[in-house]
């Protein structure tokens, strides 16, 4: 039962940024500005206040799914695209803003739980 009603959150949260991405407004060119940035910002809010992330990405950390959002930035903090794109991750829980940055990004993609066993 557990199981299934983590499935249905994780098919819910997905449904719901997917559809608050498309009807967001294209990001913006400029750097954000990151002390608008607060940790448990809605995922609405973030993109209210953003615009729509140029990239989004889900991360299996020990059966908790995390949105990351990315983007475009000129600082420190960035992840590269292999394009060169530099990106600003920003990670939610539960649709709530947990962290950002590279160093918020690489301790979740390390921490993703590994695939399970493939079908023979």
């Amino acid at each position: 039962m557990r199981h299934v009603l983590r499935r249905w959150l994780c098919m819910t949260v997905c449904a719901v940024a997917v559809l608050v991405v498309a009807a967001a407004p294209a990001a913006w060119a400029d750097d954000l500005n990151r002390d608008l940035l607060k940790k448990g910002m809605s995922l609405n809010d973030v993109i209210r206040t953003f615009g729509q992330p140029t990239q989004i990405e889900w991360v299996n950390v020990s059966g908790t799914a995390v949105l990351f959002v990315f983007y475009p930035t000129d600082k420190s903090d960035a992840v590269f695209r292999k394009d060169g794109l530099m990106l600003l991750p920003l990670g939610f829980v539960t649709e709530a803003l947990a962290g950002w940055g590279k160093d918020f990004y690489e301790q979740n993609r390390s921490a993703q739980a590994p695939p399970g066993p493939s079908a023979r």
